[in-house]
């Protein structure tokens, strides 16, 4: 009997500090910019993205953003081959993809450029 007390007041203080960490904490998301998703495309042109954070970029919807989705979509139609056209192939020296694959990056690219300039500009106070 001695020992079940310490027990139970060990157990329900770490259940407690369980509930509260689950209650309170945040689920980790994935939110990118459109200035993020910039950079990582040109990074894609320059060798500085790396293969993890591209495909990181591939693989999770971006739903908090419905642009920035059709961007993800057609740099995986790219990855992928998907909408008729061939899946571009893997680059030298460092480069994610061949010639080909980084020139219709490059047009998606200049899309997203073209979405940055046109956003509207907010304010918070």
């Amino acid at each position: 009997m001695h020992e079940f007390i310490p027990v139970f007041i060990f157990t329900l203080i770490l259940l407690v500090l369980l509930v509260g960490f689950m209650g309170f904490g945040r689920l980790p998301a994935y939110r990118p910019t459109r200035g993020q998703v910039r950079e990582l495309l040109a990074g894609v042109l320059d060798r500085s993205t790396s293969v993890e954070s591209w495909e990181l970029f591939l693989g999770l919807p971006i739903s908090h953003d419905p642009e920035l989705e059709a961007v993800r979509r057609r740099c995986l139609a790219i990855h992928e081959g998907m909408d008729g056209e061939r899946a571009a192939g893997s680059g030298l020296d460092g480069y994610l993809y061949d010639r080909e694959g980084r020139e219709r990056i490059t047009r998606v690219l200049a899309d997203l450029d073209e979405l940055i300039r046109n956003e509207p500009i907010t304010r918070e106070f």
